[in-house]
């Protein structure tokens, strides 16, 4: 349903966009496992602006801006692949991390900075996180906007309960480190049985990133790989203690791999880890949503970021960085930059950014509390508290493959803090295997 207070925001702002004047005629076409939500402040400036495309290929979407390809997640490169081979590229495709720079040198993606000015005052804010995606000078992601991906969902109860100090105090005051977690999750699993302190998607990840230090970095030109610094190190020895100590969630023993939301909302789990906002906002079996609101939890819920290593300077975390490829063949060129403007439009202004807090927060039942902290997380006018860290370890083709079940890259940290396997036998096994996957992404880089 459209949000009149968004309307009304986005309409003082149309005379901000690069290229108001251009002609968008036909849809712009979305593969993906998710379709666009079109009442968002950029749709609704698009739709502002540039109006509604009068035509497209599939017949049921007039009236909208996209038409959407549906895609099973596990198939989505494939039919990415079968479409361009096709000469039926879709115009845009969700930008993710894992298959960044492998997706580009397979020839899925062009340059974004060939449609787009980037040089834009618009875009100094993301300027950083998009250098940190740049190969050979070229730009392929526009980050228009940055959003929270490790956001840590606990019970305020919970903590008051076992007597600790609430999480979200301690990182205001600068204290929420690897120590204090340690010591509330001990505090925790002494409450009763079967009490874990963390579960969610391969938080053991961000626990890594919380060094400032990726297994994998980019310099602009080149990969280069981490797998032998004191930080790495350092961050393999917490997951040690969390698996030793049985700290964590062993969803490999206890739900088949998978993350165990019910687990939490039973109060079995204190920490659901590594989910966006999106774990809040999704109604699905596997999100919290569904159980924060069977359960009226919403002024019991508080969310904190990724606790910092003791010897960081700052806390890095891994963020979302949104945007969107622009594929190889596509057809609609235009329709590619008047949608990526007016989203990053929208993301900048402080009158539609607060008009679309306005709005999740009616939609979802967000409290202040917390969507107002997740806010000024994922400012980008200098004032967040939190620093972006990018690991490129999931961009390295065959060893990093999301596909497979155990991949060396992914083993690497997960069989670690999971079933307690040696990280040293593991880097021995797969650190040739990695470096020649990093070599050769190089020499395409360089080709």
């Amino acid at each position: 349903e459209r949000d009149e207070n968004v309307i009304s925001a986005v309409e003082g702002i149309t005379d901000k966009l690069d290229n108001p004047d251009l002609e968008v005629t036909n849809r712009i076409k979305w593969l993906a496992w998710w379709d666009i939500d079109e009442t968002t402040p950029a749709a609704e400036l698009f739709k502002a602006t540039y109006g509604i495309p009068a035509t497209g290929a599939d017949p049921s979407r007039e009236g909208r801006i996209f038409d959407y390809y549906n895609v099973a997640y596990g198939d989505r490169y494939t039919k990415l692949a079968a479409m361009i081979t096709a000469d039926d590229s879709p115009d845009l495709f969700p930008f993710e991390a894992l298959d960044f720079p492998y997706g580009v040198l397979q020839r899925k993606y062009q340059p974004i900075d060939e449609i787009i000015d980037l040089n834009s005052p618009k875009w100094a804010a993301t300027k950083d996180l998009m250098e940190m995606y740049k190969l050979n000078g070229r730009y392929y992601c526009a980050f228009y906007e940055i959003s929270m991906n490790n956001l840590m969902y606990y019970k305020k109860s919970n903590i008051e309960d076992i007597g600790a100090d609430n999480p979200r105090e301690l990182f205001d005051a600068g204290k929420w480190d690897w120590d204090a977690f340690l010591d509330i999750s001990r505090k925790w699993q002494q409450s009763g049985d079967d009490k874990y302190c963390l579960d969610g998607f391969n938080p053991e990840n961000d626990i890594l990133l919380s060094t400032g230090v990726p297994m994998v970095g980019n310099d602009g030109t080149k990969l280069y790989s981490n797998l032998h610094t004191n930080e790495l190190e350092s961050a393999i020895n917490l997951l040690v203690t969390l698996q030793q100590e049985n700290l964590r969630y062993p969803r490999h023993e206890l739900n088949g791999w998978g993350v165990n939301a019910p687990a939490w909302a039973s109060d079995n789990v204190l920490f659901y880890a590594n989910g966006g906002t999106w774990i809040f906002e999704d109604m699905n079996s596997d999100c919290l949503g569904r159980y924060i609101l069977k359960g009226n939890m919403y002024d019991d819920v508080e969310v904190v970021p990724m606790p910092k290593a003791p010897f960081a300077d700052k806390y890095y975390i891994t963020l979302k960085q949104d945007s969107l490829m622009w594929c190889v063949g596509s057809k609609n060129p235009n329709g590619v930059a008047a949608w990526m403007d007016c989203c990053v439009t929208a993301a900048q202004d402080p009158e539609v950014r607060e008009a679309g807090k306005k709005q999740a927060k009616e939609k979802f039942k967000w409290s202040d509390y917390n969507l107002d902290f997740i806010y000024s997380l994922t400012a980008l006018d200098g004032t967040s508290p939190v620093t972006p860290v990018v690991d490129f370890k999931g961009g390295l083709g065959t060893v990093s493959d999301g596909s497979a079940c155990q991949n060396p890259i992914q083993s690497l940290t997960n069989m670690v803090y999971l079933a307690g396997e040696s990280f040293t036998e593991l880097r021995a096994t797969h650190e040739a295997a990695i470096n020649a996957a990093i070599d050769e992404i190089n020499a395409a880089i360089g080709a």
